[in-house]
């Protein structure tokens, strides 16, 4: 249900729902995205309600058939038992079809053929039976036929309808009609008492359950939204929480994460881990000249040329702090990391970002620590940070604009 309710939803605002849901007297149907989701919600609860039905039919059925033997006057059933064993084979049918695919996709009109016929025998029979008694007894039985198809089944209201007067009006105006010419026994007092009266009492019943039904439906509707939008303000927070907010890298709290996870992995596969610091030349001189707005848009550029080394999906390219980066390389030697700084060096340089004030360029260059090393027992992800910024503080040391590998 979930992907179908999603695209309903889609297709009908939240707002409509609620209008939907507010609206003291609502037609038993929905606009048509969300009519479909509410009929494959319905049928799959149904069916559900069905299975669970079918043991209770067959006692009802049995108490029925106990109770009519035992007032029935001997040697007066006629065709009674041949006709009240359509019932039995009613049910044996349904319970042949409860696990078939052709009840779970088209459960409503495979329930409303079967429901007719039930309908159907507990017309007729009654008219077969000539004994005054026995007769009250199966109109009687003939009333919880009607019950059971309106509140038993699950039927939607149009298809306990279709089956209850769809078959049991043409039914009493054929019995009216051919009674004199066949000798037919019709109580019609009975039939109103009955039949009639039980059809418009469930049929009110089962209107008021559907409505009620479509109501816990459009409420389950609006509370997936809201833990839709919950889950999207949650990955949004844990988004915001684990990302640097001006460069769109992993911040400081991921870059931890992650050199703590990729460490524990390669400790255990025996692989190097490799950590490119960066720093940018003379930033604060940078942001003093051109301002700060300038300065976030150089982070910028800079971040897009770090994620472009990230090249792979264990890759990590972060912001330290300040106008320090990162760049984590999970399974890569010293001599591969120091050849990425390479190119990340050079591709801050090819950016040719004016920068007046720098003592080492005319444009905006980065000074570069690298450090790899495969993790012992006894070593910690620290020692892998410090080994980087120590080769970081050595490059600006020997002038800046320049990759120091340790």
């Amino acid at each position: 249900m979930e992907s179908r309710s999603s695209r309903a939803t889609e297709a009908v605002p939240r707002q409509r729902i609620e209008r939907l849901l507010n609206h003291s007297r609502f037609r038993l149907r929905f606009p048509a995205p969300l009519e479909a989701t509410y009929r494959a919600y319905h049928d799959a609860d149904a069916l559900r309600v069905f299975r669970g039905s079918l043991g209770y039919l067959v006692l009802l059925y049995l108490a029925m058939a106990g109770a009519a033997l035992a007032v029935a006057p001997s040697g007066q059933l006629g065709a009674w038992p041949l006709l009240f064993s359509g019932f039995g084979l009613l049910i044996l049918i349904g319970w042949l079809l409860v696990r078939s695919r052709l009840l779970q996709r088209f459960y409503q009109r495979v329930v409303c053929a079967l429901a007719a016929l039930a309908v159907a025998l507990s017309m007729i029979n009654p008219m077969l039976v000539t004994d005054p008694e026995f007769r009250v007894l199966v109109y009687i039985g003939g009333a919880y036929a009607v019950v059971v198809v309106y509140l038993g089944l699950s039927l939607r209201l149009p298809y306990a309808m279709l089956a209850g007067w769809g078959v049991g009006l043409p039914l009493m105006a054929a019995g009216y009609a051919l009674a004199p010419r066949l000798g037919l026994a019709i109580d019609w007092l009975l039939v109103l008492a009955t039949f009639v009266g039980a059809s418009v009492l469930c049929m009110v019943i089962c209107y008021r359950d559907e409505r009620q039904s479509r109501r816990v439906f459009l409420q389950a509707e609006l509370l997936r939204l809201d833990r839709e939008h919950i889950a999207l303000l949650a990955e949004e927070l844990q988004k915001q929480a684990l990302v640097d907010g001006l460069t769109g890298l992993a911040n400081r709290r991921q870059f931890d994460q992650a050199l703590q996870r990729e460490w524990g992995r390669a400790h255990r596969e025996h692989r190097p881990l490799a950590l490119v610091f960066a720093d940018i030349d003379h930033f604060k001189a940078y942001n003093d000249y051109f301002g700060h707005q300038e300065g976030d848009d150089c982070m910028r550029v800079l971040a897009g040329i770090f994620r472009a080394q990230a090249r792979r999906a264990t890759d990590l390219a972060g912001r330290y702090g300040g106008e320090e980066f990162v760049l984590l390389l999970p399974g890569v030697m010293l001599a591969e990391a120091a050849s990425r700084a390479e190119l990340l060096a050079a591709a801050v340089r090819a950016a040719s970002l004016p920068h007046p004030r720098s003592s080492c360029a005319n444009t905006v260059t980065l000074s570069i620590g690298v450090a790899a090393m495969v993790p012992t027992q006894d070593g910690s992800p620290d020692e892998l940070v410090r080994r980087a910024d120590q080769a970081l503080y050595e490059a600006k040391a020997a002038g800046r604009n320049r990759v120091i590998a340790h």
